[in-house]
């Protein structure tokens, strides 16, 4: 009992930290949810407390012992009590700031209770599938290859060990699957066993739920800056209902890493997409969103190495949008007849695509450089050196792959739905629908995030140096769990009616 107490304060105090950097970043977009007894943290900075938590954690025990120091119970206490510290301090004085001004401010639904109902329908929904995945999580401990032998097999090691300079992940000859995979699962795991004090695969993947009801109130909460209420939440029940994320057993359900590269990929591209729309709106604040979609892209690839082609894809992207505005901007100063403030708005135009971008690449590096720094030192054993392999004439030469690979994940995609979702064919239908709405910026992304992700997996069953049949036939599934969230928010994009500049805060 005291060791299921120990890990409850500790998974506590994690999202308390996650709340306290949320906030710190993002401190504008406090909302207050009326509708019950008590004022609570806005949907957003509750499921950012999930995410910014484990990914947070994971990050700081790297550090803490790169830096000489030691796994155990002590760093992860220490790390809860900081959390409740920064974060149990700005939630309080968030609530009290949000109770002397509840009487300021009419309740949303004052006039309609049909919205009302729904979004309270909806969370119940969300509740339901949070509480289904908690539980069938913890019904079995990790079993699958993967979880077992890229993952757990080193936070057994690290915990052991006590450090990630352990000897056995640095010899080529110690048996574990892909030894240059990074270390954030094995991390997080390696924060629950140090709290039980011994490990025990089957609570270490207490986890992955959490990061399955981040994804989805973050989603609620970004959204629901752009479109109607109503909308948001159900945006968010189709965030959670996606069947190849809950409950296919290698979803948020197992210790693998797909779904959790599916969450912060997911949330990194929704503050991309956020940003855009603030660029498109000229609204203020991203600079904060940058940053955001900055940290959730960097620890996306600090968990599987998908997550850095993700970083190339949505780095080209906002740069090639930063390429469009200075150009955008170049000839209109060509024009004589152009007024002064219309010059002054394309440059400020282009100077927030180009911040953007700047931030959201800095901020992914910076938090990659130590990771990148230390991988160099681990053995390359059963990598598929993708990079390495790179060049025209083995992409030419392997260029009839795309006979069997295409139809593959066409099918994979649109005719087995059943089992893993119908996401794609809602956004393809979405597009069809609003194809007005791809002149958004916003749009573009999310749309070319998809194309990109899937020309990637093309590519990578002509570069890996195995059978294309086991390579992508075996994997293919799993790889576009990883940009589900994308296809579900790019729907909601298209189909959603959009908020009124002026309309209140929800």
């Amino acid at each position: 009992m005291t060791e299921l107490l120990l890990l409850g304060i500790g998974l506590l105090g994690q999202w308390f930290g996650g709340l306290a950097l949320s906030i710190w970043i993002l401190p504008g977009e406090e909302r207050r949810d009326r509708h019950g007894p008590f004022l609570l943290p806005s949907p957003e900075h509750a499921g950012l407390a999930c995410i910014l938590g484990v990914g947070g954690t994971a990050c700081c025990l790297f550090l803490w012992s790169v830096c000489g120091g030691l796994f155990g119970r002590f760093p992860s206490l220490a790390l809860a009590g900081v959390g409740f510290a920064c974060g149990g301090s700005r939630l309080f004085w968030q609530l009290r700031n949000q109770a002397a001004l509840q009487d300021q401010s009419p309740s949303p639904f004052k006039h309609d209770r049909s919205q009302r109902a729904f979004c309270r329908l909806c969370q119940a929904v969300i509740g339901f599938m949070f509480a289904s995945a908690m539980t069938q999580t913890l019904l079995t401990p990790q079993r699958y290859w993967d979880e077992r032998a890229i993952f757990a097999l080193k936070a057994a090691v690290l915990f052991e060990d006590r450090t990630v300079y352990s000897p056995d992940l640095a010899n080529s000859r110690f048996v574990q699957g892909h030894p240059r995979y990074p270390l954030l699962l094995p991390l997080t795991e390696v924060h629950v066993y140090s709290l039980l004090g011994r490990v025990d695969d089957r609570w270490s993947k207490v986890v992955f739920p959490l990061l399955y009801l981040g994804l989805v109130l973050t989603t609620v909460g970004v959204v629901s800056r752009h479109v109607t209420k109503m909308w948001a939440w159900l945006s968010g029940v189709l965030m959670a209902t996606i069947p190849v994320l809950v409950p296919y057993e290698y979803g948020f359900l197992s210790g693998q890493a797909d779904a959790p590269v599916g969450c912060f990929h997911g949330v990194a591209i929704l503050y991309l997409w956020d940003t855009l729309e603030r660029i498109a709106s000229r609204k203020d604040g991203l600079e904060r969103t940058a940053i955001m979609a900055g940290l959730c892209g960097g620890l996306a690839a600090f968990t599987k190495d998908e997550g850095i082609a993700y970083l190339m894809i949505d780095g080209a992207l906002m740069a090639v949008f930063s390429v469009m505005a200075i150009l955008r901007s170049a000839t209109a100063n060509k024009s004589a007849a152009i007024a002064d403030d219309s010059q002054s708005q394309d440059h400020r135009l282009t100077h927030r695509f180009v911040m953007a971008t700047g931030i959201f690449v800095g901020t992914s590096a910076a938090l990659l450089v130590p990771w990148f720094l230390y991988r160099r030192g681990l053995p390359l054993t059963t990598e598929m050196n993708y990079f390495g392999r790179l060049s025209v004439p083995v992409l030419i030469d392997r260029l009839p792959t795309l006979a069997w690979s295409a139809p593959h994940i066409q099918r994979r995609m649109f005719m087995e739905w059943r089992e893993w979702g119908l996401q794609w064919w809602l956004m393809l239908v979405a597009l069809i629908i609003n194809l007005d709405r791809l002149r958004r910026p916003a749009q573009c992304l999310l749309l070319l995030d998809v194309v990109g992700a899937v020309l990637a997996l093309c590519v990578a069953g002509m570069l890996a140096p195995v059978a294309l049949e086991e390579h992508i036939g075996g994997s293919s599934h799993r790889f576009l769990m990883q940009i589900a969230p994308v296809a579900t928010l790019f729907a909601v994009g298209q189909l959603a009616p959009r908020r009124s500049p002026t309309s209140g805060s929800d």
